[in-house]
């Protein structure tokens, strides 16, 4: 491909991410990703005629044998088969219109998905025949091309012909207001100011112009008979490079980056400033994707082509990229790079070779090395350059990089490192450590233990210590010689990296345990159950607080200074090889165990690879990929199906199935998803890439299902989609019937108690005795029963009926004491919500508590009484401090360490509204202004009071059931004492 084509694709697909700007260092590379899916991995044909993308980001694809909705794992298929309202499984052509319903053309048809339901919208019109294509008005008009044009009437539900129009429709193209109209023999516009035909020129005959696209002031035109532009009125055909003029047009597709794509058969074109560019995204490593009929661009930037004859194929740009046999590489295999001047310097399976400029240059130098496999490269400070091959050591001139001479004393080893000391090279191989000393090597202050060992790293540190990292554990030269490091998790293991970073950290990385952070004596140990992603280390380099580590499986970045504290956080793969599509998904990485694995340099990090050498620009360390959005599909229980966020179920439906999905494109094998059923889950659960959730026999409540999605190389979790649900009660699990049922209990007490006493009366003279004492007995027992039955079960305190047995004794001693009654009123602020979010029984736990609180702030003379769910009622027969009794109680449960004791998120609080009762009132109306009283405070924001006093006696009809406070307040008949301006109306 020439240079201007690659320039042209590196603008084009994707707006695909900028390449850092260097003076000596210039990237021309076309290096695309892709994958290819057909009728293997789902595809119902591998005709692709159609695509498009909704909201959610599925993908649709129509295809010869039904409909496809495409989530990157699973293609879901419709067909007639199960869809009863597709007349046809040809697929011609989709839409997706601005209210995200799916617009399906078939070869006998029209459909359209609304709902997630399939309705056929042509029964009434005979003559439809085979759908082209459809055009969207800005109005929301549809229009659809068939055997002539048609547009969708709304509110009649039903197709009009287009009178203006006479023929078959080939193509709708829609630009603004102006539809374009494709037929034969030419071409029309329809827009406000009517309809307008172009006819072909006179000498073309039976010309069909099947695709239109407009690309700025231009309009192309594609037909069976090759590619014309309509310019200034006039007709003119174009020319195809490497095609006859007359080459049929498969497809012209306008991307959102305006960009023109041109098909045909066999090739691929772009039209850029009217100029017509050959590309090659119908090429792979399978061979050719041909018969390229469909096109889109996703809205993550993947550029998918639908074939005719080879089914789906997506085009990604990576943030990596690839240098391989493209730009000259003598072996695609390399083994080791480093930083040369501007360039990068590789070595590979065939000689060294220099990448500058985009292209690499083989180097003079290799038909002198001893072996063409190089391993291992080092530039010293005297510019000398050592070379590490399969089969010995070479120096070379680290400024011409021209060939001085071999070292024949190792010429039979593996040399995997080379490390400079002082004026010291050392020299790994896989056969011992050596040293070069006066130019020759030695090994005489080497230790027995490391002169046939076979040595991947040496490393030379700040403190002039030297670490000698073997196949078989690590060693370390101090003050007192070289030992042996047993003190470390990777003792005995493969170590395959050494570093050591600005702070003095040391990293020690191993082949297939991880690696260390730290020193001697104080190591953290990091591996696949720490949450790395995989457990080897080829190669570390530190970056602005990222610690990047390459292995086997590729390279991801970690934060550097939680690893300091024994947390592995915020990591992400930057290139992930662990999924089976990275064969063609993924710039593969990396390679070798040893020195000279990977280098930063002109703004990028370069790895070698068995496919040439990778390299990301610095700047991406600190970004990451589009996140996958999770779908919440449905919930299926007693084979009924909710799609909504928002469910009410019946009581049977106890059983229930969730369904959930991601789209996403890239590897989507590793997509991750966590779920959880508030109300019944106390944490999030693990699904793996499970996309289901199963539930049985579940109570009645309020639920909400949650779901968040991740991609196994990113730490990050999505956004979190809801479907909140609500399973209604069987008649016996009600409040009222178990109310019922306890009253039922009771009359069957009292029976039983009848009953019994009936017994003892027929046997009393036979049973004197024993009579008496069960009658002594029977008494203490109704006692208890009369007591039981004026006291709440749940918090002790007493009950309605306790007020109602108790009344005109409260009465006559208040009338006694010429005391008022002070009447109060308490509810508990949001205790529903409480209730609802964190269970009955904490709501219970709760309930008990402010009893409790009830109590210690109350006098022997006054009466608690649970008035119902979460409202109190106090009746004070001492009034002369009644306010301050209010600000007691409120403070106490105020105060109270709910957070702490009953896990809420913020204090609970109370509203109370209090009366303080005329001895001729009666005791019904005080509780009514109460009531009155309490409402106001609870419209008013709550935690508050409000008490009222008459002025002056109120006559009877004053205290009618339909007089407000807010009336009497404001005749001046009621005063009122408040933490609350009760001069303003409530709302």
């Amino acid at each position: 491909m020439r240079w201007y084509h690659l320039v042209l694709l590196f603008s084009l697909l994707l707006s695909c991410l900028s390449v850092p700007k260097a003076t000596a260092l210039v990237l021309t590379q076309d290096d695309y990703l892709y994958r290819i899916w057909s009728v293997e991995a789902g595809l119902p044909q591998i005709s692709v005629t159609a695509i498009a993308q909704d909201a959610e980001g599925f993908i649709w694809l129509g295809t010869q044998n039904g409909l496809a909705r495409f989530d990157g794992l699973n293609f879901k298929v419709y067909n007639t088969a199960n869809t009863p309202a597709l007349p046809s499984n040809l697929i011609s052509a989709l839409h997706i219109d601005a209210q995200q319903r799916l617009w399906v053309g078939t070869v006998n048809g029209l459909v359209r998905l609304q709902q997630h339901e399939f309705s056929r919208l042509d029964q009434q019109q005979d003559t439809l025949g085979a759908v082209s294509s459809f055009a969207e008005l800005a109005d929301g008009t549809m229009l659809i091309g068939a055997t002539g044009l048609f547009r969708w009437h709304e509110q009649l539900k039903q197709l009009q012909p287009v009178a203006e129009h006479d023929g078959q429709v080939f193509q709708l193209y829609q630009q603004h207001d102006t539809v374009w109209i494709g037929a034969l023999n030419g071409f029309a516009t329809l827009n406000a100011d009517g309809y307008q035909w172009y006819p072909a020129p006179e000498q073309v005959s039976a010309l069909q112009i099947s695709e239109i696209a407009v690309q700025g002031t231009d309009v192309y035109l594609g037909s069976n008979l090759g590619l014309f532009s309509w310019q200034n009125k006039q007709w003119q055909k174009l020319a195809l490079p490497g095609q006859p003029t007359d080459t049929r047009i498969e497809l012209l597709y306008r991307d959102p980056q305006q960009q023109l794509w041109v098909t045909t058969y066999d090739k691929l074109y772009n039209i850029h400033k009217g100029v017509l560019v050959e590309t090659d995204f119908v090429s792979d490593k399978q061979g050719n994707f041909v018969w390229v009929e469909s096109m889109l661009q996703d809205k993550h930037g993947n550029l998918w082509l639908g074939s005719h004859s080879h089914g789906l194929k997506r085009l990604r740009r990576a943030s990596t990229q690839r240098f391989s046999r493209a730009q000259g590489i003598p072996d695609p295999y390399v083994w080791a790079l480093m930083p040369w001047q501007q360039h990068v310097l590789v070595g590979t399976s065939n000689g060294l070779a220099l990448l500058q400029y985009g292209q690499f240059q083989p180097l003079t130098a290799n038909q002198y090395l001893p072996n063409n496999f190089v391993y291992s490269l080092l530039l010293d400070t005297q510019q000398r350059l050592w070379v590490g091959t399969r089969a010995g050591l070479s120096q070379l001139d680290g400024t011409t990089l021209a060939w001085q001479r071999n070292y024949a004393a190792i010429a039979h080893l593996l040399v995997t490192t080379l490390a400079q000391e002082d004026e010291r090279i050392w020299v790994g191989t896989n056969g011992g450590l050596f040293y070069l000393q006066q130019d020759e090597l030695q090994q005489q202050e080497v230790p027995e233990a490391l002169r046939q060992a076979k040595v991947r790293i040496v490393f030379p540190d700040s403190r002039q210590r030297l670490w000698v990292g073997t196949e078989n554990g690590l060693y370390l030269r101090d003050a007192n010689g070289f030992n042996r490091v047993d003190d470390m998790p990777l003792s005995g293991s493969f170590v395959s990296t050494i570093k050591e970073f600005a702070d003095g950290t040391i990293l020690v990385g191993g082949l297939d345990q991880g690696f260390v952070l730290g020193q001697p004596g104080q190591w953290q140990w990091f591996n696949q159950q720490n949450g790395l992603p995989g457990s080897g280390a080829l190669h570390a380099e530190l970056v602005d607080n990222q610690l990047l580590i390459s292995n086997f499986q590729g390279f991801y970045r970690v934060n550097y200074r939680s690893l300091l504290e024994g947390r592995v956080e915020q990591l992400y793969m930057l290139v992930d090889d662990r999924r089976p599509e990275a064969a063609t998904d993924s710039h593969r990485c990396c390679n070798g165990a040893g020195s000279s694995k990977g280098a930063v340099h002109q703004g990028r990090v370069w790895y070698p690879t068995l496919d040439g050498v990778v390299s990301l620009p610095l700047q991406q360390l600190i970004q990451h990929g589009p996140l996958p959005l999770p779908v919440l599909e449905s919930l299926s229980a007693d084979d009924q199906h909710y799609r909504n966020s928002e469910a009410r179920l019946p009581p049977e439906q106890r059983d229930w199935h969730f369904r959930f999905t991601a789209p996403y494109y890239v590897q989507a094998s590793s997509v991750q998803f966590r779920y959880q059923l508030q109300g019944y889950d106390a944490q999030w659960i693990d699904a793996g890439n499970r996309r289901e959730a199963f539930y049985t026999n579940l109570p009645p409540g309020h639920y909400s299902f949650n779901v968040q999605v991740r991609v196994a190389a990113d730490y990050r979790w999505s956004d979190t989609v809801t479907m909140d649900i609500r399973l209604t009660p069987y008649w016996h699990e009600t409040t009222w019937a178990r109310g019922v049922l306890t009253v039922l209990f009771i009359l069957l007490l009292w029976g039983l108690y009848r009953w019994r006493l009936l017994a003892l009366a027929r046997s009393q003279r036979q049973l004197a005795k024993l009579v008496a004492a069960r009658t002594q007995e029977l008494h203490q027992a109704n006692e208890k029963l009369k007591l039981m039955s004026m006291q709440d079960a749940l918090t002790g305190l007493h009950n309605r009926h306790y007020l109602d047995s108790n009344i005109q004794q409260i009465l006559a001693r208040a009338n006694r004491h010429a005391e008022p009654l002070i009447w109060v009123l308490l509810d508990l602020d949001y205790f529903k919500r409480i209730n609802d979010s964190l269970g009955h029984q904490t709501g219970d736990n709760i309930l008990m508590v402010v009893a409790d609180i009830l109590r210690q702030n109350s006098r022997g003379s006054d009466h608690a009484i649970r008035w119902g769910g979460e409202e109190f009622l106090l009746i004070l027969e001492h009034s002369e401090d009644a306010e301050l009794v209010l600000q007691r109680i409120q403070d106490a449960i105020r105060q109270y360490p709910w957070q702490k004791n009953m896990a809420l998120q913020q204090p609970l609080t109370c509203s109370i509204g209090a009366v303080a009762q005329l001895t001729d009132w009666n005791w019904q109306h005080s509780l009514r202004l109460a009531d009155q009283a309490l409402y106001w405070v609870k419209e008013h924001g709550r935690d508050g009071y409000m008490l009222l006093q008459a002025v002056a006696p109120l006559p009877a009809d004053t205290l009618a059931d339909t007089t407000s406070i807010t009336s009497l307040l404001a005749e001046g008949k009621l005063h009122a004492i408040s933490n609350k301006d009760f001069t303003t109306q409530p709302g």
